[in-house]
């Protein structure tokens, strides 16, 4: 998972892992870090032994206003996608969500901020 940060290295002025934890097949991820717009990105990914999966991944201006934050909190049931969602600012209500991993998220991230793709993918 981490070789993502590597692929997407242009996204990225800086990031930081505050917590990688693996053990098997689960595993415990913590990342913050900055993109080259100046926008803000905290990442929570966890798979547990038993197989259940919970993920935050916040998206926020550079003084902490949000824009995006995905998670699989089980509280919205009436979406589509539960439990995968996607918060919007301004918004009460989350919106359903494709975004269900980092790979998926970073490639989001890249569309939006209209970089480059590296040539040697």
């Amino acid at each position: 998972m981490l070789y993502l940060f590597e692929k997407y290295a242009n996204l990225f002025q800086s990031w930081e892992i505050i917590q990688y934890e693996q053990e098997g097949g689960a595993y415990m991820l913590r990342v913050s870090a900055v993109l080259e717009d100046g926008s803000r990105l905290k990442i929570r990914d966890y798979l547990f032994a038993d197989g259940q999966r919970k993920y935050v991944y916040q998206w926020m201006d550079a003084d902490g206003t949000l824009r995006r934050r995905w998670d699989n909190a089980p509280h919205w049931p009436d979406i589509a996608t539960t439990p995968h969602h996607v918060h919007l600012a301004g918004q009460a209500q989350p919106e359903p969500s494709i975004i269900t991993n980092l790979e998926d998220l970073f490639q989001f991230l890249h569309d939006w901020l209209q970089l480059p793709t590296d040539s040697s993918d």
